[in-house]
């Protein structure tokens, strides 16, 4: 990933909505999104390489796939939850943005079960 890229288009981004705000502050909120949307790319491209490693994990450690799938599901959520809600913050829609973040733990929490289900089983397998 090449965060000076990230951090180009962030500063860019803030630069050009500052200017924004003087002249047309309507065209703020899209100036907003397109800088977010193009970090989101940039650091979506990298995301192979997550992927890649969680699968070398995977190859050796002999635990069954879907729970290092389960684990990446999460991850993800949470990272999606995260970036949805600040976008809502940055349109003054804060009530909106406290929704997007409950909702978020909520489903983390449903897909953590069976991570702990396993994880317990390994652990009780062990004691014995």
């Amino acid at each position: 990933m090449d965060i000076f890229k990230i951090i180009g288009v962030g500063i860019i981004g803030a630069i050009v909505s500052v200017f924004l705000k003087e002249s047309k502050p309507e065209f703020v909120i899209f100036c907003v999104m397109a800088a977010g949307v193009m970090i989101l790319i940039l650091v979506l491209n990298s995301l192979t390489d997550v992927i890649d490693a969680f699968n070398l994990i995977v190859g050796k450690t002999n635990i069954d796939e879907s729970l290092f799938s389960g684990i990446l599901k999460i991850i993800g959520i949470g990272y999606l939850t995260e970036y949805s809600s600040e976008v809502c913050e940055d349109m003054k829609c804060g009530a909106i943005a406290s929704k997007i973040r409950l909702a978020g733990k909520i489903t983390i929490f449903l897909m953590a079960l069976p991570v702990m289900t396993a994880f317990i089983d390994v652990l009780s397998k062990l004691t014995v």
